[in-house]
């Protein structure tokens, strides 16, 4: 019996080491490319943040998913996000498909879909290395931000929480995960900055936005906010690294700086 199971633990350790991956979350594109898995990605999103001369497919489409198409990539393990249709994951299932669908949005779904992303390519101790790495952060009090992308605010239950407590912010929100922007709303938040995320392809980094500070000194409500006087409001570009995933280790020093940037 125990030849049998080293046998089998080999086979399952080899499969996983050189298996095929079909993602269709950007989000976890970019962490298997910090786990080191850009040669097992055969199929991809087109907004997967892989380089340009990659072989891998870009022909992943969750929305409009097609099973002859994903089959025609030959993966053994299909990554799908949180939002993903329940019946597209069964279908992958029952084609015979290893399928991950990545955690619920939650503070430290991030944190759960990295070390779930470890476990299934063999690589579990580079995941943890990048857990804990996002895991430590400032002592220092946390100040209130408010972040505003796609016209909705990251609340505290939202996946941004964890990487923005790394450096010493809370969300000015009270609750939920992510909150219809409404500029009512975030006059009685009073943030201590204010960060507008632009949707690109690319990353860019996070600076000071002079006309949105000029247009937000034009409204009644919003203008005596001390952010606005100050100048703490900032933007950034969206790329990959404000996606839910390891990508966002990659903002953290920006963050950081932020942060320092305010009154303690």
């Amino acid at each position: 019996m125990r030849p049998l199971l080293l046998w089998l633990a080999t086979c399952l350790t080899l499969s996983a080491a050189g298996q095929r991956i079909a993602s269709y979350s950007p989000g976890a594109t970019q962490t298997l490319l910090d786990l080191g898995c850009s040669e097992e990605i055969v199929m991809a999103t087109r907004w997967c943040p892989l380089p340009k001369d990659h072989p891998a497919a870009r022909d992943a489409d969750v929305f409009l998913p097609d099973l002859e198409r994903l089959l025609k990539a030959k993966p053994d393990l299909v990554i799908l996000p949180r939002m993903t249709n329940p019946l597209w994951a069964e279908k992958c299932a029952q084609a015979g498909l290893r399928t991950i669908v990545l955690h619920a949005e939650a503070r430290d779904s991030v944190r759960k879909d990295i070390t779930l992303l470890g476990e299934a390519t063999s690589r579990g101790q580079a995941a943890q290395e990048i857990v804990v790495r996002m895991a430590a952060g400032s002592s220092a009090p946390p100040k209130k931000i408010i972040i505003i992308w796609d016209g909705v605010m990251a609340g505290p239950e939202s996946y941004l929480a964890e990487p923005l407590a790394h450096a010493a912010f809370r969300s000015g929100l009270s609750q939920g995960a992510w909150v219809k922007f409404d500029w009512e709303l975030l006059a009685t938040a009073k943030p201590d900055a204010v960060l507008w995320i632009q949707n690109s392809a690319t990353n860019g980094p996070l600076e000071a936005y002079p006309e949105k500070i000029a247009e937000m000194g034009r409204i009644p409500a919003i203008k005596d906010l001390t952010c606005v006087n100050r100048g703490h409001v900032y933007q950034a570009k969206s790329g990959s690294n404000w996606l839910p995933g390891s990508g966002l280790q990659k903002i953290l020093p920006e963050l950081g700086k932020l942060r320092n940037d305010l009154h303690p």
